[in-house]
């Protein structure tokens, strides 16, 4: 055997080991994402293996407001602040994200611009998970490609149904079921008003 071929599987253990250790340090962040938390074992372990590790420094942006989105982010490591522009384009928090938690998911499913800001307020390690990837997941792993989206879906329908019933609580029980249906809002109600403004940046 060539030296060549002795330090060619030499690289492909190795490289098999950093894939493998990365895989299992993935899965088990996603796992304890709520949002996949009804989601098979078997489909967790496969978006684990499209995920992107990234690293940002304290202070260091992920994205701004209104660029364009590409995908989500789950924090490994670390904490990440979302803030929007007010009114009066101040820009102010809508949330803080933790470890285990899940941001930029709307990205995910459509050509959606970014609603926030996303900076790290400590260093960070997250996970990415983007468009692209989600294409070749389709096409690998259809059924756990599938999982995924429909786990991001009922969430997403969850909080729409939240933010309705929050609205009708504040007296605009009306408003709040065309948001919700999808149906065109008055004249001089299609503007920003009370519970229009989203909760985070999903």
């Amino acid at each position: 055997m060539s030296i060549w071929n002795v330090v060619r599987r030499t690289y492909r253990r190795l490289t098999r080991r950093r894939e493998g250790a990365h895989e299992r340090e993935a899965a088990a962040t996603l796992a304890n994402v709520p949002v996949f938390e009804d989601v098979p074992r078997r489909s967790v372990r496969a978006l684990a293996e499209a995920v992107h590790a990234r690293t940002f420094r304290r202070e260091e942006f992920l994205y701004y407001e209104s660029d364009p989105g590409l995908g989500f982010y789950v924090v490994q490591s670390g904490r990440v602040r979302l803030t929007a522009a007010s009114e009066s384009g101040e820009p102010g928090e809508l949330r803080e994200v933790g470890p285990g938690e899940l941001f930029g998911e709307c990205a995910l499913l459509g050509d959606f611009p970014r609603m926030a800001t996303a900076q790290a307020t400590a260093e960070t390690r997250v996970w990415g998970f983007f468009r692209p990837d989600l294409k070749t997941m389709r096409q690998r792993h259809p059924r756990a490609a599938a999982a995924v989206v429909e786990a991001l879906a009922r969430d997403l329908a969850r909080r729409q149904v939240a933010m309705a019933r929050r609205m009708a609580e504040g007296g605009d029980r009306l408003r709040a079921k065309r948001m919700v249906e999808g149906a065109p809002l008055p004249a001089g109600q299609a503007g920003d008003g009370p519970g229009t403004q989203p909760a985070d940046e999903r």
